[in-house]
């Protein structure tokens, strides 16, 4: 159990919190610990009192999936001090904390393009970062100028894009390492033009994809040949239920918690898709939600 004594450390520490009410998915066990981090200097002085081994930076929860046995590691949850928002005529620097939906909507009014596509991204920009988040074919390495990131010790550096070996929906990043902010490239603009392709994405997206449930998002990352929901239907996954744990009619690679499924549930039947996709057809799925955490609870 950590017990703060270093007077620089304002931040809040809590022991064994739920994790369940704060992911879209609603399942999972409990937290050992959680840290709420008041700014970037209070979160290093706490990892400089309490080295992490197993870090977990939790923002909007859209798409991680905890696992029934909780998080033996420590959870940060990070707050106003990293909802930070500063424009100019070519950029904005934009703190971690921030909802990508808020961050799209600032630079409409601002009359700054190019970030459209975070008006569908249900997350953080910090998690947008952690994971290059992309849709419509835009994602955050295309407009991104530099992140601003901390060490496992604390300790701040400023990469850049190719510094962060950013693939499809994916960072290199080295584990323990946290996105504190970063400097996004934009384009000055009309804001209703920006506006009208906001809600053409908002459109599509309310077309495609099930919203007002519980769901992670993406289940699995498209593979080099095809799209992951295409062959999630050709191996008859559509609509595919495990308890209360269900792939979505209207998009199936969408898990959906039906009510009280467990994450066990939503697990397996999605491991069952991704080894029915490569007995069928040969193609490996990889996972694009993340998963935290143990099974069972250590007894």
């Amino acid at each position: 159990m950590i017990s703060l004594k270093n007077a620089a450390i304002s931040g809040r520490i809590e022991h064994h919190v739920p994790l369940s009410k704060m992911t879209w998915l609603r399942v999972g066990g409990e937290a050992s610990c959680m840290f709420h981090p008041n700014d970037a200097q209070d979160l290093s002085e706490f990892l400089q009192q309490f080295p992490q081994k197993n870090t977990h930076i939790l923002g909007a929860g859209s798409n991680i999936l905890v696992r029934d046995g909780g998080v033996a590691g420590c959870v940060i949850k990070m707050g106003k001090g990293f909802r930070t928002f500063h424009a100019t005529d070519t950029h904005i620097d934009v703190g971690a904390g921030l909802l990508d939906r808020y961050v799209a909507d600032r630079c409409q009014k601002l009359g700054l393009s190019g970030l459209e596509f975070m008006t569908t991204i249900p997350g953080t920009i910090g998690g947008g970062l952690a994971m290059n988040a992309s849709c419509y074919g835009a994602g955050f390495a295309d407009r991104l100028v530099h992140a601003n990131v901390m060490d496992p010790f604390g300790k701040i550096h400023i990469l850049l894009p190719q510094e962060l070996n950013y693939g499809y929906r994916s960072c290199g990043l080295p584990s323990g390492w946290i996105f504190l902010s970063a400097r996004f490239l934009c384009t000055p603009s009309e804001p209703d033009g920006i506006a009208l392709t906001m809600a053409e994405m908002d459109l599509q997206r309310k077309k495609t994809q099930p919203i007002m449930v519980k769901t992670g998002g993406s289940t699995f990352a498209n593979p080099q040949k095809g799209s992951a929901w295409e062959w999630l239907d050709q191996a008859g996954f559509r609509g595919k239920k495990l308890g209360q744990a269900m792939f979505s009619e209207k998009h199936c690679n969408f898990l959906i918690n039906l009510g009280d499924a467990s994450a066990k549930d939503l697990e397996t039947l999605a491991e069952q898709a991704k080894k029915a996709v490569f007995d069928q057809s040969g193609v490996t799925l990889r996972w694009e939600i993340v998963r935290w955490g143990a099974h069972s609870a250590a007894v």
